[in-house]
């Protein structure tokens, strides 16, 4: 009948030695009596005689212990082997109980860890008085590790359950695809404080690899539970993952990592990119043939075509490219304007017509560069190689950049954001990081406008949460009735985030005229710098005072080699490159080319809005191209004002024609 005491022996060895490492438990409690009712059924025929009045091996006491520790297993070697694996082998009985316990409980699902208050189940031996004789019954028995003992029983389990949940969530929903990226940026130092966190993103990694592979996924997940790195998904990294594995933009999911690791100290200037974002950029950049294309220069007088221009002066045209042919095939079409000026007071004259009926039979024009023009100083730029392909959604090699590396106003990026242009006062903030900035308005009978109560004219409020921009705006637009009066401007620094690129513009259009005033300074976490206070008086502004930290345009300043408050003689005068050659692509810029102007600054010479369709979607890479490969200052740059057919606004010349007649103009855009 086979010999249940080298059978136990053989179930406490085992139990014992599975005990060194971590024990887990399979099923649940009717699986419990299964298992039990599979030990007696298991026998095989004639072995267990249960005709007894009791038999050693099928009392409550071995029935404790298997309903209590015949469902606990380890995991080894990926695979989960349970109490009965391998026991009495030897025993022809035994050896066939045992397999049958064992194949039952491999069918069991993985339920938990096992931890209980017991030291011990069963009992080595048990005595009983029968027919005057003591009798020793052997019972299956064996001692439960300290390391699997505890007092609270179903906080243990609990804990381990909320572990292997979080682990297989992140197994199933955090992509390789999203964790490469995040140790791409980790290795690249584009990530705030990503050393930090580089060991756990690579272990969850390694994790991850092996559990695809993993013959008994469950039985991986359980096994690798109390590891640090299962809880990844949970920890702030991990939610980087996350949101890149759900196709949250790369920008933002950054900034919503670094918000929570840093949010008054990180910095980031420049685009995020990977490794791999930058291989996918190259092979088209190859495929392509560009890459001579991405050097760019400041545009000379020698690299514009006369034909490109709309007017040159005498004294610059012969350093063209065209040189004096040029000029005269354009004069011999052309016929001068035979318009009078008014006396005493500039002659208004919408763009247009100055083009077409001035500029023919002009032989010098000086424009008064104002203060408030501060953002429209532009420069042209070109490539190194004439003969490498085109970059931009245009037929040449020319670009533009305003001051402050900006291709357009403030208008126009308030308009991009959704904001009204079209009121009769307007009031807008620009900055130029991803500081969270607020614009106040206080008007005359005491309302407050801002963020809380925007009162239907505040329209645009950005870099509070969410994305982040690096030419965010706010703007407040009156529609209705304006109220005469004083109003006070403030703008406040509701959360400072960066150290870079600091200052604001703030920009107001009324009747037709804008105006700027800059604050160059950072300013401070939850600070409030005063503008400035305006009177308006019917529905115009008729005065305005800057507040102490401001910079209005009243005293001239030197700007570009060039001093503002007075008038500066222009040497040409063109449409911005997306309108040469008969290309009409976008708005159309009105640049006045100026003598002496040259500007200081490394300039870019890419902007993405700029790029060929095919490009665009390499977009990130070629905004880091575009600030590490700007366009070093040289004293024979093509450098000026520049104004946009998108925004109202007017500049002052005066205009000697040819025959000596002279004009004061207020061009009108």
């Amino acid at each position: 009948m086979g010999d249940f005491q080298q059978f136990v022996a053989d179930v406490t060895r085992r139990l014992s030695a599975m005990s060194e490492s971590e024990l887990y438990v399979v099923g649940d409690h009717l699986d419990r009596d299964s298992i039990w009712l599979t030990f007696l059924d298991s026998f095989p025929a004639g072995t267990n005689p249960r005709f007894r009045e009791r038999s050693e091996y099928d009392c409550s006491t071995c029935r404790g212990f298997i309903k209590n520790v015949g469902n606990v297993v380890e995991i080894r070697d990926g695979r989960i082997r349970t109490v009965w694996s391998g026991v009495s082998a030897a025993d022809p009985v035994f050896s066939v109980v045992a397999a049958a316990l064992d194949a039952f409980v491999r069918t069991l699902p993985l339920t938990g860890v096992f931890r209980t208050a017991e030291a011990q189940y069963g009992a080595r031996t048990t005595r009983t008085l029968r027919d005057g004789r003591v009798e020793t019954w052997h019972h299956l028995h064996g001692r439960v590790a300290k390391r699997h003992r505890t007092t609270d029983v179903g906080t243990a389990r609990g804990t381990f359950d909320s572990a292997v949940r979080v682990f297989e969530r992140g197994l199933a929903e955090l992509t390789p695809q999203a964790l490469d990226t995040v140790v791409d940026l980790i290795d690249g130092d584009a990530l705030y404080r990503g050393t930090e966190h580089r060991r756990a993103v690579t272990e969850f990694r390694t994790l991850q690899h092996r559990w695809t592979r993993a013959a008994d996924r469950r039985a991986f997940v359980f096994a690798n539970a109390a590891n640090p790195a299962a809880r990844f998904r949970n920890t702030v990294i991990g939610t980087l993952v996350q949101d890149l594995s759900e196709g949250v933009d790369l920008e933002r999911a950054v900034r919503s990592f670094e918000t929570k690791v840093a949010p008054q100290n990180y910095k980031r200037p420049t685009a995020l990119i990977t490794p791999a974002m930058v291989k996918a950029a190259m092979r088209t950049i190859d495929e392509l043939g560009i890459e001579e294309s991405l050097e760019r220069r400041f545009a000379r007088l020698s690299d514009v075509s006369v034909t490109d221009v709309l007017w040159v002066d005498n004294d610059t045209q012969p350093r063209m490219k065209d040189g004096l042919e040029g000029l005269l095939m354009r004069a011999a079409t052309s016929r001068p304007s035979t318009a009078r000026a008014r006396d005493g007071k500039p002659e208004e004259i919408p763009v247009v017509a100055f083009m077409k009926d001035v500029l023919p039979g002009a032989a010098t024009i000086d424009l008064w560069v104002a203060n408030s023009h501060e953002p429209h100083f532009v420069s042209l730029t070109t490539g190194r190689h004439p003969a490498a392909p085109r970059l931009f959604t245009w037929d040449n090699d020319f670009a533009w950049s305003y001051g402050g590396n900006v291709t357009d106003s403030i208008k126009e990026r308030v308009k991009r954001a959704g904001g009204n242009v079209t009121g009769k006062l307007r009031v807008s903030l620009s900055w130029f990081n991803h500081d969270d900035l607020d614009l106040h308005v206080f008007e005359p009978n005491g309302d407050h406008i801002w963020y809380r109560e925007k009162r239907n004219k505040l329209d645009v409020d950005m870099n509070a949460g969410g994305a982040f921009s690096r030419e965010p705006v706010e703007n407040v637009t009156w529609t209705g009735i304006i109220p005469d009066g004083e109003y006070r401007i403030e703008v406040n620094q509701y959360n400072k985030r960066e150290s870079n690129d600091v200052g604001f513009v703030i920009e107001t259009e009324s009747n037709g005229r804008i105006e700027h005033y800059s604050h160059d300074r950072a300013v401070g976490h939850k600070d409030t710098v005063e503008v400035g206070r305006m009177t308006v008086t019917n529905e115009v502004i008729t005065d305005f005072r800057p507040g102490s930290d401001m910079q209005s345009g009243s005293t001239g300043k030197d700007l570009w080699g060039i001093t503002t408050e007075q008038f500066v003689p222009v040497s040409t005068v063109m449409y911005s490159p997306n309108y040469f050659d008969g290309n009409e692509v976008g708005n159309r810029h009105y640049f006045f080319m100026l003598k002496g102007c040259v500007n200081d600054q490394p300039t870019r010479g890419i902007y993405n809005e700029f790029l060929r369709g095919d490009l665009q979607p390499h977009r990130k890479v070629f905004e880091v191209l575009g600030d590490r490969t700007k366009c070093e200052p040289t004293p024979d740059q093509l450098s000026g004002l520049g104004f946009s057919s998108t925004v109202r606004n007017s500049v002052l010349a005066k205009v000697t024609m040819t025959g000596g007649r002279r004009r004061l103009l207020s061009i009108q855009f």
